[in-house]
């Protein structure tokens, strides 16, 4: 009797604790990462070096272009976390996908912002807890940190696709890429003035969409712009200008949805002598107008490729070039010997990233390792 009172005792104070756990965590918000720390004391040595790979993972320097794809094995026990360090543009939106064969692996996912050179020590964005996925609309362009670390337990094959989709929608409908014909900062008059905004050619009457919710903050007749509409995203939110309407469909103050029509595609205002057309742009408080192209600019999305499984290879020949990331043109930053031995921590096209000591990481061509099996 007294043991099943202990045993009784025991578990109600262990579920108080669970409880009290669960109502703190709505209050202090823990990231995924802390939550699984929970499960290890500072005493674990393999959590320590779980913990230093991350680490290790802030300080590197490899990076990637996108759209990226990697293939590759996640084996027990892990140590590595890969870090990338990424380019972004004000109106792209980063989108990290982690797939994996084994649905239970937690695998933790940080995006940091590089301020010259310097990381900043706050995360701007993490994966939820169970999550294997990021998504982070960029507010501003610049240079970025990105780090995947699976749990030490994992042992499953994965591969991560890194890549960006435009914040909103396409401005004429039916239309895309291929009918943006003037860009960003090309010249007018002469060189007097810059185009503030890009133009994609359409047949007259094309519908002009809303591409994104908002309200129609004015509309009108006038300057340069001949029939116009101009789009207010949200509170905060920039103003998005069309310009050259053959006709306005919107009324002002109207709320729109993502794809509502706004007007039809033409050629007024000082666009009289040119093919129908509409100039999109968007202004941003102080700062006024600002490139839109990133904006709406449509991007591929990686194919899942084979998937890729072996960890060590060989080094084929001397002064081996080890380079920041997957191509001729990131910087080499070693060069390996034949026979040298690398640990392989994924592949991506015809290079792999490998790491050929604990304090050296980097990407090499296929033609120069000899990949056991």
């Amino acid at each position: 009797m007294k043991k099943i009172l202990i045993g009784t005792l025991a578990f109600v104070i262990l579920t108080a604790c669970s409880q009290i756990q669960k109502a703190t965590d709505v209050i202090t918000n823990p990231t995924a990462r802390e939550v699984y720390a929970r499960n290890f004391s500072e005493e674990n040595v393999q959590y320590q070096q779980w913990k230093t790979a991350f680490e290790a993972g802030k300080r590197d320097s490899l990076a990637i272009s996108l759209p990226y794809l990697e293939s590759g094995q996640y084996q027990y026990p892990n140590r590595n976390a890969h870090s990338y360090n990424i380019d972004l543009q004000e109106g792209e939106q980063l989108q990290v996908k982690v797939m994996k064969d084994v649905d239970s692996v937690h695998v933790f996912i940080d995006l940091f912002k590089l301020s010259e050179g310097q990381l900043q020590q706050k995360p701007l964005a993490q994966a939820e807890e169970n999550e294997t996925q990021l998504t982070f609309e960029a507010k501003e362009t610049a240079a970025y940190k990105l780090i995947i670390q699976p749990e030490m337990e994992a042992n499953t094959p994965f591969q991560v696709s890194v890549f960006t989709q435009p914040t909103f929608g396409f401005p004429v409908a039916g239309k895309g890429n291929k009918d943006i014909q003037s860009y960003w900062g090309a010249t007018r008059d002469g060189g007097r003035r810059s185009h503030e905004g890009v133009d994609i050619f359409a047949p007259r009457g094309t519908p002009v969409v809303a591409a994104t919710d908002g309200r129609v903050s004015s509309t009108g007749n006038r300057g340069l712009g001949g029939n116009q509409v101009w789009l207010r995203e949200g509170l905060f939110g920039g103003s998005l200008y069309y310009a050259h309407l053959d006709s306005i469909i919107a009324i002002r103050g109207q709320r729109v949805k993502k794809g509502d029509t706004l007007g039809l595609v033409g050629n007024s205002g000082n666009a009289r002598t040119t093919a129908p057309h509409l100039h999109f742009g968007i202004y941003k408080g102080y700062s006024g107008a600002i490139n839109p192209l990133p904006f709406i600019e449509q991007k591929d999305i990686p194919n899942l490729g084979e998937p890729f499984s072996s960890k060590v290879a060989a080094v084929t020949r001397n002064k081996a070039e080890l380079r920041l990331g997957p191509s001729t043109s990131f910087t080499q930053i070693a060069s390996l010997q034949q026979k040298d031995t690398v640990e392989i921590l994924g592949k991506t096209g015809n290079w792999f990233h490998i790491q050929p000591s604990d304090s050296l990481k980097g990407f090499m061509h296929r033609s120069l390792l000899k990949v056991s099996p």
